[in-house]
């Protein structure tokens, strides 16, 4: 059984309609209970659970019995922490859809013991970013004589090296472009205030501070215009990255915009924003309407490694990023219900997952295209 907090949220409701497709046994769990009441009419056989509170003890207690815990609720600097200490309490492994730097940091280096103690396994980001970035910088590595992108099921029964430890890459680099971004009010916020932190950056053997509007030029592929300029940007990938592939330097980027002008303001205001209050990034999101058409979203998740003179990409297009984090975040979840024994602990998805097989098995399921400049 799978439960999943946040249920009635954006992405949590997608959740719960992709994994009920296939039957899967869920419990709803989250604080309304009108909302929860609603979802379970439309998915028979799913019983909803209402908590107070982010209460661990309460919390324990609705996750009980489940296997997999997916944690769709945010902001994850308020929830995952508590979430994640009652799935180890019901003996169920966790998942959540951050995205947050900082959170990300703080999960490995908190709570990493704890889950490994227990025997289960910690995937904090399976959603666009980190996890389509991460994976697709193991599978492009795996170009550059690595052997990132092996076959066979894509969960691992046994843990993999870490990519490059030998002869480390130079360079990986994680940027997502963003065509007619349509976000609801709480991503906005995350996404301002994502970019009013300072960047972390992986520099040889350690996370340090990025530069200041430090930006690059990325190839987004055709459908998002070609080349355009992106922006430092504190993504998730740069956590989990050095975890399984070995490199110089990890760094993440975010373009929204093909205009140069848009994106030379974009590149100031990431200058301008870490100077600001944290309380600034929600006077900066805008209303979103309860209408909003999220399926215009198109978006590209693109991974360059670089070692010496040789460089490899793998980007990967679609569209709608609730939708595809919503899938993602379930197929996650179905695999660890399946899984036997495997590698324990706070996984990244690199860890947890065989980047190739897995890429494809999401693409199939997500209706991403895969570009990749190998063959």
């Amino acid at each position: 059984m799978i439960a999943v907090y946040g249920a009635t949220g954006t992405i949590g409701r997608r959740i719960c309609e992709a994994l009920a497709a296939p039957g899967a046994a869920l419990r709803l769990v989250g604080r309304r209970r009108d909302a929860l009441d609603e979802l379970a009419r439309a998915l028979p056989g799913a019983p909803p659970v209402a908590v107070a509170a982010l209460d661990a003890a309460e919390l324990a207690r609705a996750f009980a019995g489940a296997r997999v815990v997916v944690n769709a609720a945010g902001p994850m600097r308020d929830t995952a922490e508590p979430v994640l200490t009652a799935a180890l309490e019901a003996g169920a492994h966790y998942i959540d859809v951050g995205s947050e730097q900082a959170v990300l940091r703080a999960l490995y280096e908190r709570h990493e013991s704890a889950v490994r103690r227990a025997g289960l396994v910690a995937l904090p980001g399976a959603g666009v970013d980190p996890l389509l970035g991460d994976l697709a910088a193991a599978w492009a590595a795996s170009h550059l004589g690595e052997a990132g992108g092996d076959a066979g099921d894509p969960v691992r029964s046994a843990p993999a090296p870490r990519l490059a430890e030998d002869r480390p890459l130079d360079e990986v680099a994680i940027a997502y472009a963003l065509d007619g971004l349509a976000l609801s009010a709480g991503s906005q916020r995350a996404l301002f205030g994502a970019l009013g932190e300072r960047a972390l950056v992986w520099r040889r053997d350690r996370w340090e501070a990025g530069r200041a509007g430090d930006h690059r030029r990325i190839n987004a592929g055709a459908a998002l215009g070609g080349e355009r300029d992106a922006v430092g940007y504190a993504g998730a990938s740069v956590i989990t990255i050095p975890r399984h592939v070995a490199a110089a330097l990890v760094a993440g980027y975010v373009s929204t915009t093909r205009r140069p002008a848009a994106a030379t303001a974009l590149r100031v205001l990431s200058r301008v924003l870490p100077l600001l209050p944290r309380t600034a990034s929600a006077v900066l999101a805008p209303y979103a309407p309860p209408d909003t058409d999220y399926g215009a979203t198109r978006f590209a998740a693109i991974a360059q490694v670089r070692r010496g003179f040789s460089a490899a990409q793998l980007a990967l297009v679609g569209h709608d990023l609730y939708r595809t984090t919503a899938v993602i975040a379930a197929w996650s979840a179905s695999r660890l219900v399946e899984r036997g024994a495997g590698p324990i602990g706070m996984l990244a998805p690199g860890e947890l997952f065989r980047a190739e097989p897995a890429l494809r098995a999401i693409a199939s399921a997500a209706d991403l295209t895969i570009e990749p400049s190998f063959g």
